[in-house]
Order: structure tokens, then sequence, then C-alpha cells
């Protein structure tokens, strides 16, 4: 990840350079999140679903029983999708806020002037001017 309280960039080259650190870092951060949740939710709906056909087919259940659990794997499966839709435009999000950030502290570095008011250093103050 960038170091932004000594961010000096004099070019586009250095600019695009610096927005893939940060971009690649903020993707990583949000791909370890959340690569195990949904690997973990499409596992546990893959073996309900196993299960629900296999106690099925040993006459374990009814077939009013296993139709009934096959459509809420398939709701939970749907809530699994739109999870991961919701996950997308966090991690959309992120990368935008991660590039305005990162140019406004180009801005900052460059002219001392303070165009985000958000930004914030590691320690959690605002730039020094």
């Amino acid at each position: 990840m960038v170091d932004f309280a000594n961010l000096n960039i004099d070019n586009v080259d250095e600019l695009v350079s610096a927005l893939e650190d940060e971009l690649g870092g903020v993707s990583t951060k949000w791909w370890n999140a959340n690569k195990s949740v949904v690997a973990g939710y499409l596992r546990s709906l893959a073996e309900a679903t196993m299960q629900t056909r296999l106690a099925l087919a040993n006459n374990q259940i009814p077939a009013e029983a296993a139709d009934m659990i096959m459509r809420n794997q398939q709701l939970a499966f749907n809530q699994t999708l739109q999870f991961t839709k919701f996950m997308t435009l966090v991690l959309a999000q992120q990368l935008l806020d991660a590039t305005f950030k990162l140019i406004g502290w180009v801005i900052f570095n460059k002219t001392g002037v303070n165009l985000a008011p958000s930004l914030v250093q590691p320690t959690g103050a605002p730039p020094a001017a």
C-alpha cells in the first residue's frame, strides 16, 4: 500500500503505478476477507443438497419434504448470489474511495492544499499543512 504522507508524484506513469499499488492492496484485502465466506456458503449448500437427495433416495424423507428443503436451499443460494453482488459493489466503492484518496494526497503533497477533507494520516491525524 502507498505511503501517502511521503507520496511524491511527478508524472502520469508514477500516478498510474501508485494507483496500481493502492488498488491492488485494496483488492487483495477485499478478496482475502470474502473468498472463504462465499466458498463456505457454496460448499454448505452443495453438501445440504446432496444430503437431501440421499435422504429422499433412501426414503428417509417424503418427496414433499425434499421439495420444501430444496426450495429453501434455492432461496439460500439466491441470497448467496445477492451477497456476492453486494460485496462486489462494496469493492467498487472501496476502489473509488482509494483512487480519490490517492489523488487527494498527490494534490496535498504537491500544493499543500487539502481538497479532500477526509484525508488522514495512518495515525488518524489530518495531514499537516
